[in-house]
């Protein structure tokens, strides 16, 4: 009984001893807990100038959220880092570029920066905003920045974001954000873009007044901690204490510097200003759902009318294409019996030479008549599918107007006892203007050809006027039936032919004036008539000087 209460005793001493002296546990391997013990003096830069995240307080210590993030991870190494302090970021920076310190706590990853230094998992995310003053809208997006002045603070991440984003925005770099701000107050600069807590720290602290947040620059500092690339064993030191660090721990030291006060939403004024607004966004809505549906039946029947002339329109469009077909189908077989006709007449032996040639012009008339018919249809064609290109070239439009002169008053028939002159009103043999030559012809040629086919007595008159410094006015006047006023309104549409005599037949396809209204209008001028019937017509148009 002796010696096993003697053992008990002395198994109870042993576990006591052995408890007494077993090492908390360690987060580092024995190589890191050594190579931190031969490192006894790490250095680490702080910002003296950088609220509520690190700054010196009025007793000189060292505080913040970043400060007492950096006080929890010595706890967790069981290490006290050297803490060098330096006014502004880009000496911080620098003395981390030139390895005057170990570690820089509070910093953002960049792709410029990681040539330096290796970077922790970030320990906290601050947004930026852009900062305008009072004046300015309330809503200002960051592509509305462009060439504006943009006051950043110099060496921060936020400078090298937005010159490889936003290179049209012209950055002004400063060396802090109380600077920038100051600079933004005084109207120096337009923009400061910066981290939304310190940016409003500043402005309640230095008491600025005409400076408000306008957007959001949306970029976030994801800031851990930095060191120096040739200390890759201190890297992994510094993130396993991090990882230490539990998300309750870090919202205490949050909530310590940043005070969160939480009400109902019912108590908030913003809430009734939104309820508010929303209301009577509602009345609104339902004024103008009111106005719109009074409109909308308004516009119906107006639609309604509309679509009935549009029907009706279309309907007598579709009678003029049926006459306009029937009609080509007259105008094309008329020439091509008399080509078959006179072409099998002339086959025959009996012919003298006389009558040879009558019958060789008379085919050689129904053949170029045939050949205007088809070319109208094909100006037609390409003109109302916008594939007609003008070529435009200077030319002289006296001779041109004589030259077609001399050759239609040759075309006159024989039994017209008619005559074509010209009118010279320009006092000039040489006026050169830029047009379509050949386009032009053909609407002088047009013009001519039907005062001929409607004027078989008189003079048909050409004259070629100012009609501005900048234009010029043609007129074809003739001394034949003219147009009776009805028929006015409609003469320059398509598929219209008049038949002002029905006991006359007018060859034509009702094309003509229909290309030249088009063709003036392609080349920036107009056409117009003047009638009386029984006593002739005056066609006018006009052409630019060019």
């Amino acid at each position: 009984m002796g010696r096993k209460t003697h053992f008990i005793f002395l198994l109870l001493s042993l576990l006591i001893i052995l408890s007494c002296s077993r090492k908390e546990y360690d987060i580092l391997t024995f190589k890191e807990r050594q190579w931190l013990e031969e490192h006894p003096s790490i250095s680490i830069a702080v910002s003296s100038s950088f609220p509520p995240f690190q700054y010196t307080d009025e007793e000189g210590n060292s505080t913040g959220i970043s400060i007492d993030i950096l006080s929890l991870l010595e706890t967790k190494l069981d290490y006290t880092f050297r803490k060098k302090i330096y006014p502004t970021w880009k000496e911080i920076l620098q003395a981390g570029i030139k390895k005057e310190v170990d570690v820089i706590l509070e910093i953002q990853e960049t792709p410029d920066r990681r040539k330096h230094f290796f970077f922790t998992e970030p320990f906290i995310s601050i947004p930026h905003v852009i900062f305008m003053r009072n004046d300015a809208p309330e809503h200002v997006k960051i592509e509305e920045l462009e060439n504006i002045d943009v006051g950043v603070v110099d060496n921060y991440a936020i400078q090298e974001h937005l010159e490889v984003m936003y290179p049209e925005i012209n950055l002004v770099p400063f060396k802090s954000d109380l600077e920038c701000l100051l600079k933004l107050s005084a109207k120096k600069i337009d923009v400061v873009i910066t981290q939304q807590g310190y940016g409003i720290h500043v402005i309640h602290n230095q008491l600025i007044p005409n400076v408000k947040i306008v957007g959001n620059a949306n970029y976030d500092n994801k800031l851990g901690f930095a060191i120096r690339n040739d200390q890759p064993i201190l890297a992994r030191i510094i993130s396993k204490g991090l990882a230490e660090i539990s998300p309750k721990e870090q919202d205490q030291i949050y909530n310590h510097y940043i005070q969160v006060n939480s009400r109902p939403f019912w108590q908030n004024p913003f809430f009734w200003g939104s309820l508010v607004v929303t209301l009577l966004l509602f009345a609104l809505g339902l004024l103008l759902m009111w106005i719109w549906n009074k409109a909308l039946r308004r516009n119906v029947a107006i639609k309604t009318k509309e679509l009935k002339k549009a029907k009706e329109k279309a309907e007598e469009s579709n009678t003029l294409k049926s006459s306009f077909l029937a009609n080509m189908s007259h105008e094309i077989r008329t020439p091509l019996n008399a080509i078959q006709g006179f072409s099998e007449l002339l086959t025959s032996k009996d012919l003298n030479q006389e009558k040879t040639d009558l019958f060789a012009n008379i085919i050689r008339s129904n053949c170029n008549d045939l050949t205007h018919l088809i070319d109208e249809i094909l100006d037609l064609s390409i003109i109302e599918s916008g594939q007609i290109k003008l070529a435009y070239k200077e030319f002289n439009i006296i001779r041109l107007i004589k030259d077609i002169v001399e050759i239609q008053t040759q075309n006159i028939p024989k039994k017209k006892n008619l005559k074509i002159r010209f009118l010279n009103q320009l006092n000039t043999d040489n006026f050169k203007i830029t047009a379509d030559q050949l386009r032009v012809k053909q609407i002088f040629n047009n013009l001519i050809e039907n005062a001929i086919k409607f004027t078989d007595n008189g003079t048909i008159s050409v004259y070629a006027s100012y009609n501005s410094n900048s234009e010029l006015i043609f007129c074809i006047e003739d001394t034949g039936i003219g147009i009776e006023p009805s028929s006015l309104n409609y003469i320059f549409d398509r598929f219209r032919k008049i038949e002002i005599d029905t006991t006359i037949l007018y060859r034509g396809s009702g094309l003509g004036l229909n290309i030249c209204k088009k063709l003036l209008q392609l080349m920036d001028g107009q056409i117009w008539v003047k009638s009386k019937y029984g006593e002739g017509s005056s066609f006018y148009f006009t052409l630019p000087i060019r």
